[in-house]
């Protein structure tokens, strides 16, 4: 049978190691590189166009939903990149993190969006979010 101590010792060893790997997980993911490279082809010319970021998500995995990250719009030419630093609250050192950018592509003649296209999205693949990475995300 078991001592007590060796049972306290056990549970207590246990509630610092949950306790850890939640506090690690709700962490903040600081100063995370988001690159986004153009290459863009529009579905209405099929060629290379400009498109403008206007909004970025970032999925949670442990807490199972899209988190907003509002970011400043940036038009990119075909084949360019354009860069954010951010920080991600709630995902440092977490894996399965994704980014969602929200872009428009130039549309000649479309007068109700100024030109631009309705919002579209693409996800990033899945990563680990650490302090000071970078992360590339192409448009096709």
């Amino acid at each position: 049978m078991p001592s007590t101590k060796l049972i306290s010792t056990t549970l207590a060893a246990l509630t610092l190691a949950a306790l850890a790997g939640t506090a690690a997980a709700d962490s903040k993911c600081s100063n995370v590189g988001i690159e986004v490279h153009n290459s863009f082809i529009s579905p209405i010319t099929n060629t290379s166009t400009r498109i403008k970021v206007v909004d970025f998500d970032y999925w949670d995995d442990e807490d199972n939903k899209w988190r907003d990250e509002s970011t400043d719009n940036k038009t990119i030419s075909a084949g360019q990149s354009a860069s954010w630093t951010k920080n991600l609250e709630y995902v440092g050192g977490e894996a399965g993190v994704k980014i969602k950018v929200y872009f428009r592509y130039e549309e000649p003649g479309n007068g109700l969006n100024g030109g631009w296209s309705e919002t579209l999205t693409r996800v990033s693949t899945a990563f680990t979010c650490v302090d000071g990475m970078n992360k590339v995300i192409t448009i096709q």
